[in-house]
């Protein structure tokens, strides 16, 4: 595969993480060209990426701006959205719809013979390249706490093995030396034994996602008190930025170093970092391209179980799932999400180092209100376990088993169970009772439906699926998943022809009946481990009796 060129319309950290992929791609195409087309406003941030022939842009600020501006004529935004296919219509080999939205998929259409995600039909149907591409753009998009992250999806969307060996960020010499010689001088100016350095990353993209300001005073502050830590504040080389950590400084009981690094430096800078401490930004990504462990705090709309970090050292705090509100707009905020940097506090990032990486082993988390997280590898590939804090085990089960049902139905494979079932066996069998319901009720929605395509009645068999499609609106994360292929596949048919609806209903009854074999297999696990601890409880008391 020599040629391949993949469009990303995404803005900084989708872009590094992008890097994820291209190194699987040199990885398992040595030989291949590969090419990247991005907005104009992201090009600093791709071109830190290895591995990359060539960039081409996509002015999108200048096209709005002649489309909007009434001085001119909508002739000029059509001649500068030209200049970018006349540069990139060129034979590729293969195409990589990696942003999926209707400009690149419009795109993907018109240049690929061979594609990866989406791509349109003559008709304006959506093709898919295989059902990976249908869990990325219609399956994870509903899902409120995605079971799959984005770059496990990009993976097997584009029937890759993830393998990070590659260098897929370009890492200059220069700046690596002049960043190792100055953290050596700021380790030694220290009168501290064989300090972390702790690299803050300040600023998010919204206040949202930001923790309290007296909070970030108060974690700097303690750090700096610290004989076995540094903080050291990292800021984009932007105005903005650099006023920010100013006040901040200004604050503080004792200032703390601060540094300004533009994209093409930030790899230096964090290769020199122990430990990185950051709110959903792009700069989480490059630590995890570098293999930096950090400590992300995913507060407001931050979608970690889609885009979280992937580094098995790293941990996540969050407030407790059920109190988060991951809808994002551009502008407004709801008052979960607002509310939501409010939990995490100063004391419990300090717990984090401590416990995680400063051998702390007897620290204790006080905040009851915060979940962890780390990322563990299985059969698909980065799993989000919570190991520690608020555990809603509601949340965590159904989160497996829609993790294990798209792998069985994609895959026909099945996943091993993280612990998950055998946490709180009241609980899980509470919530399997009341899945079992809704499947039962799924089920005879399903087979009405199916009944009155095979009697060919469309008028009853138009009221069945609008029945359907009702019920589907309401139905759990998990349960409707089989509904939510169902509606991909059906909906990107022309006029479908009552036997096309036969068939797609047919597989969406086959569907569900994973679903029910699901919950038989943790149900008879449930009892297997109930019989055990009985068994465990009986030598117990036997023992105990017979010592007295």
């Amino acid at each position: 595969m020599k040629d391949i060129l993949i469009i990303n319309f995404k803005r900084h950290g989708d872009i590094f993480q992008m890097g994820r992929l291209i190194s699987s791609l040199k990885y398992k195409h040595p030989d291949s060209n590969i090419s990247i087309l991005i907005n104009k406003e992201f090009e600093t941030s791709a071109q830190t990426l290895g591995g990359i022939k060539q960039i081409f842009t996509l002015d999108r600020k200048r096209i709005v701006s002649y489309k909007k501006n009434k001085i001119y004529s909508d002739g000029f935004a059509l001649d500068e959205f030209g200049k970018t296919i006349k540069e990139i219509n060129k034979g590729w080999n293969l195409v990589i719809n990696y942003s999926n939205d209707r400009i690149s998929t419009s795109l993907t259409s018109y240049l690929a013979k061979e594609y990866k995600g989406i791509k349109f039909d003559t008709h304006c149907n959506v093709n898919y390249s295989n059902e990976w591409s249908i869990v990325f753009n219609d399956i994870l998009t509903q899902q409120k706490y995605t079971p799959i992250n984005f770059n496990d999806t990009y993976h097997k969307m584009c029937c890759l093995k993830e393998n990070n060996s590659f260098n897929s960020l370009n890492v200059s010499n220069e700046y690596n030396k002049v960043c190792h010689q100055n953290f050596l001088k700021m380790r030694k100016s220290e009168s501290k034994n064989n300090p972390k350095i702790i690299g803050l990353q300040l600023t998010a993209s919204n206040l949202s996602k930001m923790i309290e300001r007296s909070e970030l005073i108060k974690l700097i502050n303690e750090l700096n008190n610290r004989v076995d830590t540094i903080p050291l504040l990292l800021i984009a080389p932007t105005s903005e930025e650099r006023n920010f950590a100013n006040k901040i400084n200004s604050e503080l009981d004792k200032k703390a170093v601060t540094i300004e690094a533009p994209f093409t430096a930030l790899p230096s800078v964090l290769i020199n970092c122990d430990i990185l401490v950051t709110p959903d930004t792009a700069i989480k990504h490059v630590a995890d391209i570098l293999d930096v462990p950090l400590i992300e705090l995913s507060m407001g709309p931050s979608p970690f179980l889609k885009q979280g970090t992937v580094n098995p050292e790293s941990i996540i705090m969050t407030p407790r799932l059920k109190d988060r509100d991951f809808t994002y707009t551009a502008s407004v905020h709801t008052e979960k999400q607002v509310r939501s940097n409010e939990v995490i506090k100063a004391n419990d990032i300090i717990y984090g180092l401590e416990k995680y990486y400063l051998g702390f082993t007897d620290a204790k988390l006080e905040n009851k209100e915060i979940s962890v997280y780390r990322p563990e590898n299985d059969e698909v590939g980065t799993f989000y376990k919570n190991i520690e804090g608020r555990f809603d085990a509601e949340i965590e089960i159904s989160r497996y088993l829609s993790r294990d049902f798209i792998l069985r139905k994609v895959e026909r494979k099945s996943l091993s169970s993280h612990g998950i079932i055998e946490s709180n066996l009241n609980f899980t069998s509470s919530w399997l009772e009341q899945t079992q319901g809704e499947l039962i009720k799924s089920s005879r929605h399903v087979l009405a439906a199916i009944k009155t395509a095979l009697a060919k009645d469309s008028q009853k068999l138009n009221e069945k699926l609008l029945e359907m499609s009702r019920y589907i609106a309401s139905a759990s994360d998990y349960c409707s998943l089989p509904f939510l292929f169902y509606k991909a596949k059906i909906s990107n048919i022309d006029n479908p022809t009552i036997e096309e609806i036969e068939n797609t209903l047919i597989g969406l009854k086959n569907d569900l009946q994973i679903q029910f074999e699901q919950v038989k297999e943790v149900s008879n696990l449930i009892r297997e481990n109930r019989s055990k601890i009985r068994t465990e409880s009986a030598k117990d008391f036997i023992h105990e009796s017979r010592s007295e």
